[in-house]
């Protein structure tokens, strides 16, 4: 097969795995590309947790023989049973000649040992380098989640140029365009939770869901042609939320830090059991002692609320991490305010700062991080991988916590 046409297939299962995330976690979203000749025969994307891996899928689109075809994944395949058997199973069985994949799997469980099992069973297998990277950046959540047992945290703001996220006042709508809104939809298609302070929840009365046909047409259009407007580390992610991919994902789950002083159950938030609220022991009982106990009750009953057993707001960070991993959520998105993501930035767990810069000037106003920090600039983070997007006047900044790259095998 062509050189190209190899590098078609693979970048066809890269595009699949993107537009399957959030809809797949805990497990991470994965594409398969079947290759027989110079035609592509089948494609595959992963289930939901507990259904089909994207191999299996890939061998089940199939109206022809498999065999002696080529199999391109964007992850390597599963050797293990867990929830569905092994994949290198199925793909020994359906007698494919080659499986060529961009990187090695981080979970232990697999981690090279589905290479192994596929040599064993009479496959060709092949690391196609030249597309690792990109795979790698469709892999940061999951391997956080995989190796520090945590979500992984992306913390989003909308800013001024003068660093600030609203005014002093509290005035926040809009700092950010609604082709930079648009992004920020796009971005809610693929994380699992989306979380804000309360004091955002009260002032903003947000619905934290994903609302893309809101949008007019000439903004969605201005996506499918936003290719060659960027510059820095080359990001595959990043290149394909700003871009006009169709996404899988869905609404996330509306995560809310702190209990407020009144909660009314008729708020957009509150529209459907997607949501939970977390408060601390403090919170709850004063307002168990001042408010409407029977709200507090419902919340309690439906298993919305829960109270955090934590005293300091580091360990509170890290005991919400750990319940919203309990319940599968792989990617959060912090989106407010400046106190609670500067918890998360002093707890050390914002993996991922995304920031939407507009050409305004306020003077004064709210900071986005507003935490102990850092005192000395020499010990301040500097963020790794760093790429940036001209979004019309707006700038938008993408960096993360720590470097990831791939060992070469």
């Amino acid at each position: 097969m062509a050189q190209e046409n190899r590098d078609k297939a693979m970048a066809l299962a890269l595009d699949l795995a993107f537009q399957g995330i959030g809809s797949t976690s805990p497990n991470p979203s994965v594409g398969a590309v079947l290759v027989k000749g110079e035609e592509i025969i089948a494609t595959g994307q992963t289930d939901p947790c507990g259904g089909n891996h994207a191999e299996i899928n890939a061998l089940k689109n199939c109206r022809e023989d498999p065999r002696g075809a080529d199999l391109y994944v964007s992850l390597e395949p599963c050797c293990h049973y867990g929830k569905t058997p092994p994949c290198t199973e199925a793909i020994i069985r359906a007698g494919i000649r080659r499986v060529c994949i961009p990187v090695l799997d981080p979970n232990s469980l697999v981690a090279g040992k589905g290479l192994t099992a596929l040599r064993e069973g009479g496959v060709e297998v092949e690391i196609m380098e030249r597309w690792s990277q990109a795979a790698v950046d469709l892999l940061r959540p999951f391997r956080k989640y995989i190796v520090r047992r945590r979500p992984f945290v992306i913390h989003k703001t909308a800013s001024t140029l003068d660093g600030r996220i609203a005014s002093s006042t509290g005035d926040s709508r809009w700092i950010s365009s609604e082709y930079a809104r648009f992004a920020v939809h796009r971005l809610r298609c693929l994380v699992d939770a989306v979380l804000v302070g309360k004091t955002t929840f009260v002032r903003d009365n947000p619905s934290l869901n994903v609302r893309l046909d809101s949008f007019p047409d000439n903004v969605r259009g201005y996506y499918d042609e936003l290719k060659g407007h960027f510059s820095g580390y080359e990001n595959f992610f990043l290149s394909k939320l700003f871009s006009g991919d169709l996404l899988k994902g869905g609404d996330p789950l509306r995560v809310v830090a702190g209990l407020a002083d009144k909660i009314d159950l008729t708020a957009p938030l509150f529209k459907d059991e997607n949501y939970i609220i977390f408060a601390t022991s403090r919170e709850w009982e004063a307002r168990y002692r001042c408010e409407d106990k029977e709200t507090l009750d419902i919340l309690l009953e439906k298993n919305r609320l829960h109270i955090l057993t934590a005293l300091s707001r580091q360990d509170q960070v890290w005991e919400m991490l750990a319940l919203l991993r309990e319940r599968g959520c792989l990617t959060i998105l912090l989106e407010g305010g400046g106190r609670l993501a500067g918890s998360f930035l002093d707890a050390g767990e914002i993996d991922q700062y995304l920031y939407f810069i507009n050409p305004r000037i306020l003077g004064n106003g709210q900071a986005p991080l507003e935490g102990k920090g850092f005192e000395k600039i020499g010990d301040s983070l500097r963020l790794q991988d760093v790429s940036s997007v001209l979004l019309r006047d707006e700038i938008v900044f993408n960096g993360y916590r720590e470097s990831y790259h791939i060992e070469r095998v």
